[in-house]
C-alpha cells in the first residue's frame, strides 16, 4: 500500500509489546534497542547476545558508545551524529567488538522508534546468501505480524491492485475478510490531509529519496477516528522500475492515545518537578538525570555538573552511616519515606534533609525519584526553642526572685518556684492549685484587677511597687513585673516579684548620707545649702535676718597626728553634741569636713549693732561649749575654736556668698591668732580679693620661670672661711621689679601652687651647686640649704622630687641641705622619720629652721636624722644684754652638743653678738656681718674673692 517512509512511532510500551518483543527476539541477525537520548541499553536481542557473547542484564542500562562493543568507537559517533541528521541509517558498514576481543564485520541499519532507535546488523556476505536470509525473514515476520493481529497487505502498482489480510480491512472500515479491490477505494476512510502524506510518501521511496515505506494515518469509521501505522517494503522488476510493496498494518490508537495522555502527564510531571520548592533530584542507574530549580539553588550545584554523575562521586552523601540506605533507594531495592540525613552543598556546608525516595518511570526508564527537604534551620529552631524551654524552666526555678505562674481568670495558681515559696512562707503543696484570694497575699485585691488591666493595655507591667502579705501576716514592699502568657490555650499571666524591703531601706540611707556627714550625722554642704535657701524664703515673708557661723578647730590636726584618727573622730563627736545642746531646734548644724563646722542662726528681728551682738553673743556661747575640758579615750583634752561670722542677708544670701565670705572672716581670726570670732566686713573681700590677684600672678610667675634666689653666705669661725649659704626665694616681677618673700610667701605657701615653685627651686640651687663645683670655687664640703614648705614636704612626690634634682644635675649629695621647721616635724612624726631617712640614706642633710620658736622637744628630736640646728634671730638680737634670750641660746647649744649636732647662729649683725655666740660654743654663723643675701654673680665674686674677716 502506497504511504509514507519510515517506521511508525512506538507507543512508551514497545519494548515490552509482546507482538514486538516477539518480532525483535525472531529476528536472524543481531539486533540492539537504545534510548535515543542518553543511548542508553535497553534491549538486545539472542542473536546480539550470542554474537558478542555478553550477558544481557550486562548490557542492560549501559551507554551504546562507551561500552566495548564496537572496533572504532570513532565511526560509531559518527555514525550516530549522520542518524541525528537524517533520523534514520542503512546499510553502514561497522565492526563488533566480542566479549573475547574478536571482531565481526556487520552492516547496521539504524531506525527511529518513538523516543529510542532500532538497530538491526547483517553480515557482509553473498548477495544469494543475503536474498535467502530476507526469504527468511519475511516469513518470520508474517508469521509474527498474524500472530500480533498486525494486517497484510499486498499492493500490484501497475494495476493498483490491493490483497489484504481480514484485519488490515477490518482496520480500514470493511468487513472482517480478505479484501481485494484498487487501492483508491481501500483509502475512501482515510482523513484526506492524510491520504496526501500516503502519497508523498509512495513517491519519495519510488524516487529513492526514502529507503522504506514507514508511514502513521487515520482513518474515519463511524464517526470514530483510529490511528494505524503502515509498513512496507518496495519491490522492483527486472527493469529496476518499482512493481510491488508488501506491508503490514497495526491499530496504535491505543497507544497513540496513551502516548499523548503520556506526554502530556510528562509535561505536568515536568512542571511540577521543576517548579517544585522542594529538592528533587531524578536517578536512572544510579546516575543523576535530572534535577530542578530548587536542588541547584539548595546545594549549590547547576545541572551540568551533576547530570551523568552518581551522588557519592560529587560527595552529595556527607555521612557514611547513610551511605548503604541511600545506595540502596538510588538502585530502586527500596524506597525512604521520612528519612533523615546529613547532605553536603558545593560550598562544603551542611544540611539536615528529610529524604523521600520512589520508583518512577520516565520515558519508559525505571527511575528513582529523590525528594529532599532542608530542615535544618527548622531543627535549629526547634533545638532553639528546647533550649529556650530549659532555659526558661532552669531559670523559673532557679532564679532567687518570686515567680508564680497562675491563671489570669481566677488567680489559680499553677506553678511556682522557691523563690516565691521564700518570699510568701507557702509551700508549693499549698500554693498550686489555690487561688491568690485564698492565699490572702494581695493586701487590696483590687490591685491585682489593675495590675490585669495595666498588663493588657502595655503588653506589661514592669517594677510596679507595692506592698503583699506573706503566710505569717508580715506586710512586705515587693517590685512586681507582669506578663501575659498562654499556656495550653489557657490565659495565664507570668508573675515576678522582689521583695525590695531593704533595697529602700539602703536607698534611703544612701539619701540620708548624700545630705549627712557619715561621721556626725550632720547636714552637709548640700543640705546646708537647701536649708538656707529655705530660710532666706523664711526671712524674706518675715522680714527676720540670720547669720551663718563657720567654725575651725584651732590645731586640731596635731590631736589626730598624735592620738590618732578614731580620738580625733570622737572629738568631733563631742563637739557636734555640745553645738547641738547649745543652738534651738530650728537652727542648722553642719558639718563641711574635717575640723569645719557652720552653724546658721536665724529668726533675729534686730538690725545693725544690736543684730552683731546678739550673734556675738550666741558665738561667744559656742565657743565656751567648745573649750570645755573634755575626757576621750581617757586623754583630758581642752580645744579652742575660731568663728568667722556672715550676716544673713548683708553679706549675701546663697551659700556659696556666705560661706566663702564667712571664709574670709575665719581667715583673719587665723592671722589674729586664732581662738576668736571676727564679723565679715567689706575691706576683708579687698584683702582676699588682692590674695587672689597675687595668686593668679604667681602662677604666671611660675609658668614664666620669674622666680629666682638669692644666696647668704654662712661663715666658719674655726676655718674663717665661708663654708656655706642659705638660698633665700625673690620674685623678679616684670613690672615690679625684684620682690621679697615677705610680699607673697605666704600666698605661695598656703596654696598648692608652692609645689611647683618648690621643685623649680631645686633645681636652680642643684644647678648651682654643680656650676660652683665645675668652676672649683667651692668642694664638697659646701652646704647648700633649701627651705622646705610644710606642703611640699607631705606631698607624695618629695623624696622623688628631690632625688630628681640631684640626678639630674649630677651634684654631691653632701652639697644640699634641706631646711624644715618644727611644725613640719610635729605634724606627722611617723611620716617626717621616714621621708628623712629615705633621703639621709642618699646622702641628703638636713637642718632644723628657727629651733627654739616651735615645740622644741628631745622626745621628737633625738628621732630625726638631723644634722644642724638654727638659733632663730629673734634669740641672737638681744643675746648679749637680754639674760632671757641668753639662757635659750645656752639651752640649744647644750642641745646640740649633746645630741652631736652642727649648729649655726642667725641674724648675726654685730660683733657683740658674734663674741657672745662663739664664747657660748656656737662655730658658725649667718647674717649681714658676713653678708646680706645677694645674687649668683655676687656670691660667685665672693668666693672667687673672699675677704678677710679677721673676726676674734
Amino acid at each position: 500500500m502506497p504511504g509514507k517512509t519510515g517506521v511508525a512511532p512506538p507507543t512508551p510500551s514497545t519494548a515490552t509489546d509482546s507482538s514486538f518483543v516477539l518480532l525483535f527476539n525472531g529476528m536472524p541477525g543481531p539486533a540492539l534497542l537504545i534510548d535515543s537520548q542518553t543511548q542508553l541499553i535497553i534491549d538486545a536481542n539472542p542473536a546480539f547476545i550470542e554474537a558478542t557473547q555478553y550477558e544481557r542484564q550486562q548490557l542492560l542500562g549501559q551507554p551504546a558508545g562507551d561500552f566495548p562493543l564496537w572496533g572504532h568507537p570513532r565511526r560509531w559517533r559518527a555514525m550516530m551524529r549522520s542518524q541525528q541528521r537524517h533520523n534514520s541509517l542503512h546499510d553502514q558498514p561497522i565492526e563488533l567488538l566480542r566479549r573475547d576481543g574478536g571482531l565481526l564485520s556487520y552492516q547496521v541499519s539504524i531506525v527511529k522508534l518513538n523516543q529510542q532507535l532500532l538497530l538491526c546488523l547483517q553480515p557482509r556476505s553473498s548477495s544469494n546468501a543475503s536474498d535467502q536470509a530476507l526469504k527468511d525473514s519475511r516469513s518470520r515476520l508474517k508469521m509474527a505480524l498474524e500472530a500480533g493481529q498486525m494486517g497484510i497487505w499486498d499492493w500490484q502498482i501497475a494495476t493498483d491492485a490491493l490483497h489484504c489480510s481480514a484485519r488490515s480491512a477490518e482496520l480500514h472500515g470493511f468487513q472482517s475478510d480478505d479484501w481485494d479491490g484498487c487501492a483508491s477505494h481501500f483509502l475512501q476512510h482515510v482523513v484526506a490531509e492524510d491520504r496526501q502524506a500516503i502519497r508523498r510518501a509512495f513517491i519519495a521511496i519510488c524516487r529513492g529519496r526514502e529507503p522504506r515505506y514507514r508511514l502513521t494515518y487515520r482513518v474515519t469509521v463511524n464517526k470514530r477516528q483510529r490511528w494505524l501505522q503502515a509498513t512496507a517494503t518496495l519491490h522492483l522488476n527486472q527493469q529496476g522500475r518499482p512493481a510491488r510493496m508488501i506491508g503490514t498494518l497495526v491499530d496504535i490508537t491505543d497507544q497513540r492515545r496513551n502516548q499523548n495522555a503520556l506526554v502530556e502527564s510528562e509535561a505536568k510531571f515536568a512542571i511540577l518537578f521543576q517548579n517544585a520548592p522542594d529538592p528533587y533530584c531524578l536517578l536512572h542507574n544510579q546516575r543523576v538525570i535530572e534535577v530542578n530549580q530548587s536542588f541547584a539553588r539548595t546545594f549549590g550545584y547547576s545541572a551540568l555538573d551533576l547530570i551523568g554523575r552518581q551522588p557519592e562521586e560529587i560527595g552529595l552523601w556527607s555521612s557514611h552511616s547513610a551511605h548503604r540506605s541511600l545506595q540502596q533507594a538510588a538502585r530502586g531495592e527500596r524506597e525512604l519515606h521520612g528519612f533523615t540525613e546529613t547532605f553536603s552543598t558545593n560550598n562544603g556546608h551542611l544540611l539536615l534533609c528529610e529524604v523521600g525516595s520512589t520508583r518512577i518511570r520516565i520515558n519508559h526508564q525505571q527511575c528513582v525519584l529523590f525528594s529532599f527537604r532542608d530542615i535544618t534551620a527548622r531543627t535549629q529552631a526547634e533545638s532553639a526553642l528546647r533550649a529556650s524551654e530549659d532555659k526558661f524552666a532552669r531559670a523559673f526555678k532557679g532564679s532567687p526572685d518570686s515567680i508564680s505562674i497562675s491563671e489570669l481568670k481566677t488567680g489559680r495558681q499553677l506553678e511556682v518556684n522557691d523563690g516565691f515559696c521564700r518570699l510568701t512562707g507557702y509551700s508549693s503543696e499549698e500554693a498550686i492549685g489555690r487561688t491568690v484570694d485564698e492565699l490572702g497575699i494581695w493586701i487590696d485585691a483590687n490591685e491585682r484587677d489593675d495590675l490585669i488591666r495595666t498588663m493588657e493595655e502595655k503588653g506589661g507591667v514592669y517594677g510596679r511597687e507595692m506592698r503583699i502579705r506573706t503566710r505569717h501576716g508580715k506586710e512586705i514592699l515587693v517590685s512586681i513585673s507582669a506578663q501575659p502568657l498562654t499556656l495550653d490555650g489557657l490565659d495565664c499571666m507570668l508573675l515576678t516579684a522582689r521583695d525590695i524591703s531593704e533595697q529602700k531601706r539602703i536607698e534611703a540611707r544612701v539619701k540620708h548620707l548624700a545630705y549627712h556627714d557619715a561621721l556626725t550625722n550632720l547636714p552637709n554642704r548640700l543640705l546646708l545649702s537647701d536649708r538656707l535657701s529655705q530660710l532666706n524664703a523664711l526671712h524674706q515673708r518675715h522680714g527676720l535676718r540670720g547669720a551663718l557661723l563657720f567654725f575651725d578647730l584651732d590645731h586640731f590636726k596635731h590631736i589626730n597626728d598624735s592620738l590618732g584618727h578614731s580620738c580625733g573622730d570622737a572629738v568631733l563627736q563631742e563637739v557636734t553634741r555640745r553645738l547641738l545642746c547649745r543652738v534651738r531646734a530650728e537652727d542648722t548644724v553642719a558639718r563641711l569636713g574635717g575640723d569645719e563646722f557652720v552653724v546658721l542662726l536665724s529668726g533675729f528681728t534686730s538690725n545693725g549693732a544690736a543684730l552683731a551682738q546678739e550673734v556675738e553673743r550666741a558665738a561667744r556661747e559656742l565657743l565656751d561649749a567648745i573649750s570645755a575640758p573634755m575626757q576621750i579615750e581617757g586623754h583630758a583634752l581642752q580645744l579652742s575654736a575660731s568663728i568667722g561670722i556672715a550676716l544673713i542677708p548683708d553679706h549675701g544670701d546663697s551659700a556659696e556668698d556666705l560661706l566663702k565670705r564667712a571664709d574670709i572672716a575665719l581667715y583673719r581670726v587665723k592671722e589674729r591668732g586664732r581662738d576668736g570670732i571676727a564679723f565679715f566686713e567689706q575691706s576683708m573681700q579687698v584683702a582676699a580679693s588682692e590674695r587672689l590677684a597675687i595668686e593668679s600672678e604667681l602662677r604666671r610667675a611660675i609658668s614664666k620661670g620669674q622666680f629666682c634666689l638669692y644666696y647668704q653666705p654662712q661663715f666658719d669661725y674655726r676655718s674663717q672661711r665661708i663654708e656655706g649659704a642659705e638660698s633665700l626665694l625673690r620674685w623678679q616681677h616684670p613690672e615690679r621689679g625684684l620682690i621679697g618673700p615677705g610680699a607673697f610667701i605666704d600666698v605661695l605657701e598656703q596654696s598648692t601652687l608652692i609645689l611647683e615653685a618648690g621643685r623649680q627651686i631645686l633645681h636652680q640651687a642643684c644647678a648651682f651647686i654643680a656650676e660652683l663645683l665645675e668652676a672649683g670655687l667651692i668642694t664638697p664640703q659646701f652646704s647648700l640649704s633649701v627651705n622646705i614648705s610644710p606642703r611640699q614636704f607631705r606631698h607624695a612626690s618629695f623624696v622623688d622630687d628631690v632625688l630628681e634634682a640631684i640626678a639630674l644635675h649630677d651634684i654631691p649629695t653632701r652639697c644640699l641641705s634641706l631646711e624644715i621647721t618644727e611644725g613640719i616635724v610635729i605634724e606627722n612624726i611617723n611620716d617626717t622619720i621616714d621621708k628623712m631617712n629615705l633621703l639621709r640614706s642618699h646622702g641628703v642633710h638636713f637642718a632644723i629652721d628657727d629651733f627654739g620658736t616651735g615645740y622644741s622637744s628631745l622626745s621628737y628630736l633625738k628621732q630625726l636624722p638631723v644634722d644642724l640646728l638654727k638659733i632663730d634671730q629673734s634669740f641672737v638680737r638681744d643675746c648679749p644684754h637680754n639674760p632671757n634670750d641668753a639662757e635659750i641660746i645656752r639651752a640649744i647649744i647644750a642641745i646640740a652638743t649633746s645630741l652631736h649636732l652642727g649648729l649655726i647662729a642667725e641674724g648675726v649683725e654685730t660683733q657683740e653678738q658674734l663674741t657672745f655666740l662663739h664664747q657660748q660654743g656656737c662655730e658658725q654663723f649667718q647674717g649681714y656681718l658676713f653678708g646680706r643675701p645677694m645674687d649668683a654673680s655676687q656670691l660667685r665674686s665672693l668666693l672667687q674673692n673672699p675677704p678677710d674677716y679677721a673676726v676674734t
